[in-house]
């Protein structure tokens, strides 16, 4: 073999490398990286790049890297986090991981397994020590593993035990220290060691050492005794890394090439020798960053420096001078990892755009200062840039050759708004108040066109037409300037409504264009004539237009300030406007330019955009395309011979060749990496569990594993940001979404089941590739949904059905046994309803009869005319005939107990009265001398609620039942408290010394129609002690009984003391039911309250029985007047006719009843106020009720006493009598009252009907004497719509006056009422109430107030009439 060594030791020089710069992107800490200390980098079999730094290891995913750490709880636990090295094993899935002083870590990537190796002081085997300095792939597939204090150690994968190197075993070593390794394949290992020991070569198979070290007076040994790395290139070449930079060996001659003795970038300290794109030595070295030698050429011409990626602040620059390793990808990317500053990567494929740039640490930049406001290409292809204060730069082949600007002399300013080259190659600018600067491409040198006045003009805008005329755009609007003899041709001020110009174009038309800062573009015919404006109040999207622009079909092309607009050049100049909504990143457009395919590319505050012609689409780069991330500037835009573009921007020149940016381009396939779970969080621990995805079909979670986080990406990380991806969740939605979180979608709350979750990608502005990744993703159902539960459900179902049918069978046969025994019940109640209906009617019809019956005996008793005798007789009959009243009340109320018809009416009293009273009856009517009543009672006052009426129906009940079946002996009633479980009870019992009850009958003695057979059986119904279960029952009470034959029967009846029967009806007063038993005994005598002494009451009696109506008429005859009616309506016609003082009815009647009878009496206004008492057997509560709301005045049930009726009556007349005179009262000494005040307590008494009538009459005399009119008995007939009897009728009813009185006393009222103002005399007064004659006037008032008006007043007010007036 030849070595080239022997051709560059003859010329002693290196070749330039002469592509382009690398364009570098800068990785750190933001994107997740550990450390920006980087060792060492290496790419696995599965495309993942791993990085090795001073505080953990770190793996690529995507955008960004994924840490491990010691104990960090990951697949992944480091054994220490200071790492030095990094090898993906030849043949395995294995990372070997060399710490700094924790041993050799084996992560089995496949399996997620890990080994640990680390010095084991008992194992000769194991490692030699814990300080790894190098890992490299042995010729055998096992590893030579180098450390800093132990020399090197040979590792047996298969048996994992380690061969030891160093001079314990080979004497021969200078050192254990070894920095570097290189195993050549041919049994020499070479081998770079720290320090004073230079490169040593070592012999496996004689154990001989050769050592090489730096003799400063040998040009041809090692450079430097500190040997970093040592790396054999592709020619068989063997290159060392020393401390005094690159030397080249020779292993013939055994002699070193120093490199870094006349090129001082290849004199710093090596760290890293790799040889990438076949050719291309790359030397990371401290401080010098990356020296690049191309080892294709072996023959030079010229010896220039080698080409140097050194650090800096652009794009092109390393971001750190000092580089540890370098590393290419399978993507053909390279990796730097530098001493503090992260990773820099240098991209394989040419970015989309490129820019030139101004850097302030660097002056050979190729501009001069940040901005680019203006861009030309001259004849020679020299590119032309005008700055924003750095005057014009001027480029060659990307290198800056030339700078122009004020301070040379060659520029009126250094701010370049606009430039042209024209026809014959020179060159114009405009210059920020600086007028135009033309360069002659001849003479080489500038010159001033405008004339001194102008030359401060603000140019924006410069075209060249067909003619030779340059049309200038500044703020002082349009000038037109020959171009050959420099002359100013026109000003086009005095027509231009703005001055503002911003860009101004000749079409082919000859028409001109011009675009304004604030008033839309104005078009102009090519004789000056007006033909077209654009501005918003036309609709325009915008007024603020920064260029024109004609493409090669005619159109016209405006950048405004809201889109891009499309405008067809021909009347009337229709045009389109592109936006957001057309696909637009940003609608602010600053500057037009089209390519060779005629698609229009206009720059933006955000990138660059492309209107494709053929397709109508627009496509959006960004800095993603590494486009300059800030805004572009106006009119600045040209294009090259080749079709290049530049479009200036706040950020340099970016420029792109159309064509290739807009290439079909093929997306990589999508990587999915992991699957990130997130679980609740029980503690302060992670609680996300990570699932790596590679090379797996499916996962499988569980059903609380339903939240998780996927990640993707691709592997070729020069695509990463222009790369987009759209998943689908099959399973879920069988469509596809874009991702907008970069490389991964969460997923929240899925349901078990089974998924396939799909991804694709594509370029940006791209279509979407065919390769599809996918994983299957099952979610297990909870334990609840499990095969195994489903199969229980199933199970359980089954055995559910079939207990359910069996229980339906035997619901059939209970409900055939129930509907039959329910029809047989319904039978027997039906019967008995049958038995309590025929009680009831025969009931309702033994009343009426036995209404005749006592009452004339009642009478007969009260008579004095009868014999003893026959007096004891009758009192026999009449004492029968109670007996057979009370035997039907009681069936009566059995009947309501058993309807539910009867309710409860409570009212809180003592129960101690109540049960003396009705002991004492029982005593005094005892007539069985051999049995004593006993009444005692604990309290004399047991206040609570209770409804008297049941009580005293319970009571009659047993004490009847106890004098029925009681010989001798006593009859207890006891009234006392009693207290069980702590709760308060009012007892009542009833205890005699009868025959007693048998133990067989106690269980039924409740039962209806019961009788217990026996010796001693008494006649009876059965109904009484079933009457008394149902009344406790409805008093919420308890009732029991204890019972021995011939001792005795004790019967115990308890109320709850507190209950206060929220449910029930509650009376006001015990009291008020006493009254209708005085007026029952009261004999008072009816008053006659008419003033005519002759004159009598008028009853009308209305009832259907002749019976009764021909007895109510008898025994009234001597008293009232009586008039008679047979049913209702009969009624309501006498009573509307003679207007009766009161009316007696029965409710039951054929044609009209008593209640709507009643009803349409008081609804009248003639009838409203006569007392109306109704007469029934219907006494329940509910038909009182019904009564008293049509208006009855008083109720009495059948049977009633001749004597009770004419009380009620009696009592009823007394009411109207008193309330009459109150109108006629005269009080004995006159009171400050008003006129309303006495009207209130005249009126408090009377319905609503009557009051209306009272207080229409009222003011009708009131309005009538107000307004002087003349009030009388016609008047007030006419206004009440009544005959003159009939209102002379209701007022005398009313008030016990005649009309005529009511008249005269109302005019009092006003009289007194004018009295007291004390505003008017006698006389005026008198005027006022309608009375002429003073004296008449004197005499009603003394007549009405007792006194004299003088008199009154001055009793009032202790003044006189007379008095008052002067006042």
């Amino acid at each position: 073999m030849k070595y080239f060594f022997i051709t560059f030791y003859l010329l002693l020089c290196i070749a330039e490398i002469s592509s382009q710069p690398y364009t570098i992107k800068k990785l750190g800490l933001e994107k997740g990286l550990s450390n920006n200390y980087i060792n060492d980098i290496v790419e696995d079999k599965k495309g993942y790049l791993w990085f090795a730094t001073e505080e953990g290891l770190n793996k690529l995913e995507g955008n960004h890297f994924t840490s491990f750490y010691k104990k960090s709880g990951k697949v992944l636990n480091l054994t220490g986090n200071e790492l030095n090295c990094l090898l993906d094993d030849p043949t395995e899935p294995i990372l070997w991981i060399g710490t700094q002083r924790s041993g050799l870590n084996a992560f089995n990537y496949q399996t997620n397994q890990q080994i640990i190796y680390q010095h084991d002081k008992k194992n000769p085997n194991s490692i030699c020590t814990n300080d790894i300095t190098g890992i490299y792939p042995t010729s055998d597939g096992n590893l030579w593993i180098t450390t800093y204090w132990q020399g090197i150690d040979y590792l047996d994968k298969k048996t994992g035990k380690f061969t030891h190197y160093n001079q314990t075993t080979i004497a021969e070593l200078p050192s254990n220290t070894v920095w570097t390794l290189l195993d050549d394949n041919k049994g020499n290992l070479y081998i770079g060691h720290h320090a004073e020991n230079g490169m040593s070569i070592l012999s496996l198979k004689t154990k001989k050492v050769k050592n090489f070290t730096h003799d400063p007076n040998n040009k041809k040994t090692l450079p430097h005794n500190n040997v970093q790395c040592i790396f054999k290139d592709n020619t068989g070449n063997i290159w060392v890394g020393t401390g005094r930079g690159l030397a080249l060996f020779n292993p013939n001659t055994e002699e070193f090439i120093w490199l870094g003795e006349k090129n001082p970038s290849l004199s710093h300290l090596v760290y890293d020798i790799q040889q990438f794109n076949e050719n291309q030595l790359w030397v990371a070295t401290e401080l010098g960053g990356i020296a690049i030698i191309d080892l294709s050429k072996t023959l030079f011409n010229t010896a220039e420096e080698i080409h140097v990626i050194q650090a800096g602040n652009n794009e092109h620059n390393l971001n750190n001078s000092t580089v540890r390793c370098l590393f290419q990808d399978s993507h053909q990317n390279i990796w730097a990892g530098t001493w503090g500053g992260g990773i820099n990567f240098l991209s394989s494929d040419g970015a989309l755009f490129k820019s030139f740039s101004y850097s302030p640490n660097s002056p050979e930049s190729s501009l001069s200062t940040q901005i680019a406001s203006a861009v030309c290409i001259d004849k020679q292809g020299l590119l032309w840039i005008g700055t924003d204060g750095g005057g014009i730069n001027v480029l060659k082949d990307g290198q800056r050759i030339a700078t122009y600007t004020e301070e040379s002399g060659h520029l009126s300013g250094n701010s370049v708004q606009t430039a042209l080259c024209d026809q014959k190659g020179n060159l114009w600018f405009g210059i920020f108040n600086g007028g135009i600067m033309y360069y002659n491409i001849q003479t080489k040198s500038f010159q001033q066109i405008f004339p001194e006045k102008e030359s401060t003009q603000d140019v924006r805008s410069l075209f060249e037409d067909n003619n030779g005329t340059i049309w200038v755009g500044t703020s002082n609007c349009v000038f037109q300037i020959d171009r050959e003899s420099k002359k100013i041709l026109q000003h086009m001020n005095a027509n231009a409504p703005d001055n503002l110009v911003r860009s101004v174009m000749k079409d082919k038309k000859g028409q001109i264009w011009v675009g304004s800062f604030g008033r839309g573009i104005f078009l102009y015919a090519s004789n000056g004539k007006r033909l077209k404006e654009f501005n918003t109040y036309l609709n325009f999207p915008s007024n603020t237009i920064n260029q024109i622009f004609e493409d090669s079909k005619g159109c016209i092309w405006a950048a405004t300030g809201e889109g891009l607009v499309q405008i067809e050049n021909s009347s009337p100049w229709k045009y389109k406007v592109y936006q957001r909504n057309e696909g637009l990143a940003n609608t602010f457009i600053w500057a037009i330019e089209e390519d060779e395919n005629q698609n229009i590319w206009f720059s933006t505050n955000q990138g660059i955009s492309c209107f494709v012609r053929n397709e109508g689409n627009i496509y959006n780069y960004d800095f993603r395309d590494n486009i300059p991330m800030a805004s572009f500037t106006g009119r600045s835009v040209c294009k090259d011979k080749n079709g290049v573009m530049y479009f200036g921007s706040t950020n340099g020149l970016c420029y792109f060749t159309p064509s290739y940016i807009l290439e079909k381009r093929q997306a990589p396939k999508a990587i999915i990496g992991k699957i990130t779970v997130f679980e609740p969080l029980v503690s302060d621990n992670s609680n996300e569990t990570e699932i790596s995805l590679i090379n797996k079909e499916s996962v499988r979670l569980k059903h609380l594993q339903n939240n998780f986080n996927i990640s993707f990406s691709i592997q070729d990380y020069s695509l990463n940001e222009r790369v987009e991806y759209a998943y689908m969740l099959k399973g879920l939605e069988n469509s596809w979404y874009t991702v907008k979180d970069p490389n991964n979608v969460t997923f929240r709350n899925l349901p078990a089941g089974k998924y396939e979750f799909m991804i694709k990608t594509r370029i940006r502005n791209q279509e979407w590739s065919d390769e599809i990744s996918s994983i299957e993703i099952i979610i297990a159902p909870p334990f609840w949904l499990s095969w195994w539960a489903k199969l229980l459900y199933l199970i359980s179902g089954t055995a559910i059905l079939f207990i359910g049918l069996w229980a339906y069978r035997r619901k059939l046969n209970l409900e055939y046994l129930y509907e039959s025994e329910k029809k047989s019940h319904e039978q027997e109640q039906e019967l008995n309803n049958e038995r309590l209906r025929f009680y009831t009617n025969i009931t309702h019809e033994l009343r009426t009869p036995l209404t005749l019956i006592l009452g004339p005996l009642e009478d007969l008793v009260k008579s004095n005319t009868l014999s003893s005798k026959d007096h004891h007789r009758i009192s026999v009959i009449h004492q029968s005939a109670v007996r057979l009243l009370n035997l039907i009340n009681q069936i009566l109320d059995f009947r309501k107990t058993e309807t539910q018809n009867k309710r409860l009416c409570v009212t809180k009293g003592n129960l101690t009265n109540t049960v003396y009273e009705v002991g004492l009856k029982y005593k005094e009517l005892n007539s069985k001398p051999d049995i004593q009543i006993l009444i005692e009672a604990e309290e004399e006052n047991m206040f609570l609620f209770f409804d008297k009426e049941i009580i005293t129906m319970i009571l009659d009940n047993l004490i009847s039942n106890a004098l029925k079946y009681t010989d001798k002996g006593y009859i207890r009633i006891r009234a006392e408290w009693v207290t069980e479980n702590g709760i308060r009870y009012a007892q009542l019992s009833v205890e005699d010394t009868g025959y007693g009850i048998g133990k067989e009958s106690l269980a039924h003695i409740f039962e209806r129609y019961y009788q217990e057979s026996g010796e001693h059986q008494a006649s009876g119904t059965g109904i009484g002690l079933a009457l008394v279960k149902n009344l406790v029952k409805l008093h919420e009470g308890d009732i029991q009984v204890k019972s021995l034959p011939d001792v005795g029967t004790t019967f115990y009846l308890r109320l709850l003391a507190e209950n206060t029967y929220p449910q029930a009806l509650h009376g006001e007063d015990m009291h008020t039911e006493k009254q209708d038993a005085k007026e029952e005994d009261s004999t008072l005598k009816l008053e006659a309250i008419e003033p005519d002494k002759n004159a009598r009451p008028i009853i009308l009696v209305v009832e259907d029985n002749a019976d009764i109506r021909d007895y109510i008429a008898d025994s009234f005859t001597d008293l009232y007047e009586v008039k008679t009616a047979a049913n209702g309506k009969e009624g309501l016609q006498i009573a509307t006719d003679c207007i009766p003082d009161i009316i007696a009815s029965d409710i039951m009647m054929p044609v009209m009843n008593g209640v709507v009878m009643c009803q349409k009496l008081k609804a009248d206004i003639r009838t409203s106020h006569i007392p109306v008492i109704l007469l029934t057997a219907k006494d329940s509560i509910t038909d009182k009720e019904e009564g008293y709301q049509a208006g009855a005045d008083s109720y009495l049930t059948k049977p009633f006493s001749a004597s009770l009726l004419q009380s009620r009556i009696s009592n009823l007349l007394t009411q109207r009598r008193l309330l009459s005179e109150r109108f006629a009262i005269r009080p004995d000494k006159p009171k400050k009252q008003s006129m309303e005040e006495k009207r209130a307590i005249i009126t408090e008494s009377m319905n609503k009907l009557d009051k209306e009538f009272l207080d229409k009459i009222t003011n009708t005399i009131t309005e009538g004497l107000a307004a002087a009119e003349n009030i009388d008995i016609t008047v007030l007939s006419n206004v009440m719509c009544m005959s003159s009897s009939t209102l002379y009728r209701k007022v005398k009813a009313l008030t016990g006056m005649s009309t005529n009185e009511y008249i005269r006393k109302i005019k009092m009222q006003l009289a007194e009422k004018y009295l007291l103002e004390g505003k008017y005399s006698i006389s005026e007064i008198a005027f006022k109430v309608g009375i002429n004659s003073n004296v008449y006037f004197r005499q009603c008032f003394k007549e009405e107030f007792g006194m004299s008006a003088s008199d009154y007043l001055k009793q009032l007010t202790g003044k006189s009439i007379d008095e008052k007036v002067d006042e």
